[in-house]
């Protein structure tokens, strides 16, 4: 086995300290002869500085720790794409945490991060982690709070977010161009993201008169509950004598799940229902289904952007979606073909 070269070999190779050499990778004050000696010796003993050690010393490492809630989601990739390709041009690498969705494992992951002392904090999770959260940026450690918004944060605590009610309203007012009148909505809980896209939906259907009954909202935390959800909708609207002609999914980690459950129960979309849903991702467009777009790429370079410039005064940065119009809502009848 090939041992690694040390610091104490590149100094012994260019005849200076060791505390020398340090000056030298890090950018300190040194002769340009002593300077090119120890990059001579970097080179010929394909010397790899230690970043452990060095972030020891500098008493934070140059990792950007992220941490979601549910890896599967399409959203969440292109997320971690934007954080990565800052990242990358920025020295640093990503550490990658994947909660499950799970409560205990959040508040688990972010405490480790914080103990890994990394350059900065990007999460996506619920508000059970925010003390965690508000305490590092507190300290020093700049943290971007995703999909939702914080109360109040400290300095250093930041949030990148939808306009989830413009979202919303942009459902309603598709939906309503493409001639639907009677909605369903699947939604995925109580998450700020999700009340919030709900509300923008009702109060536009409400301002083109067309109110969205309690019982036409069902709730689906996982996609095994989605068949129940979509079965309450359904006996819900028969029983008021106004059968659904569209189903909205708030979220598009359900978006495979209730197009699943449609189709199971011989429901012809846009025929017999329309479809609108979350996100957009390469098979929604080969199955012409139209979708509310987050630009989940950008929103992830804003995070890490925000973590690069070290801001002390906290940024709240709100980005608008955009409808993007196929046929699951009917839309070769109507006309409403193309990016809204």
């Amino acid at each position: 086995m090939t041992k690694r070269a040390t610091v104490g070999d590149v100094a012994a190779h260019a005849g200076v300290s060791t505390a020398t050499v340090s000056r030298v990778l890090n950018g300190g004050a040194v002769t340009d002869a002593t300077a090119a000696k120890v990059w001579e010796a970097v080179a010929r003993l394909d010397y790899t500085p230690n970043a452990l050690t060095k972030s020891i010393f500098a008493g934070r490492s140059s990792t950007i720790g992220v941490v979601i809630r549910d890896l599967s989601s399409p959203f969440y990739l292109d997320l971690i794409r934007g954080v990565d390709e800052v990242a990358a041009a920025n020295d640093s690498l990503v550490l990658l945490a994947n909660t499950f969705r799970q409560v205990d494992r959040e508040v688990a992951q972010v405490r480790t991060m914080d103990e890994q002392r990394v350059r900065g904090l990007v999460v996506t999770t619920g508000e059970t982690t925010d003390g965690r959260t508000r305490r590092m940026a507190e300290s020093g450690t700049p943290c971007v709070v995703v999909a939702r918004t914080v109360r109040n944060p400290p300095p250093r605590l930041h949030s990148v977010s939808l306009n989830n009610r413009k979202a919303g309203r942009l459902m309603a007012r598709h939906l309503a161009g493409c001639g639907r009148s009677r909605v369903g909505v699947i939604t995925s809980g109580s998450r700020q993201s999700q009340l919030e896209r709900t509300a923008g939906l009702r109060r536009a259907l409400a301002e083109l008169g067309l109110p969205l009954p309690a019982d036409a909202v069902a709730v689906a935390e996982t996609e095994t509950e989605v068949s129940h959800a979509l079965s309450s909708l359904v006996a819900g609207a028969r029983s008021r004598g106004t059968p659904l002609d569209a189903i909205v999914c708030t979220t598009g980690r359900l978006t495979v799940a209730v197009h699943s459950a449609l189709t199971a129960r011989g429901v012809a979309i846009p025929d017999d229902m329309a479809f609108l849903t979350m996100d957009d991702f390469p098979w929604a467009a080969a199955l012409g289904i139209t979708v509310v777009a987050q630009p989940a790429y950008e929103m992830g370079r804003r995070a890490a952007e925000l973590i690069v410039e070290r801001l002390a005064e906290p940024v709240k940065h709100v980005f608008d979606p955009a409808l993007v119009a196929r046929t699951s809502c009917g839309e070769a009848r109507t006309g409403h073909s193309a990016r809204d």
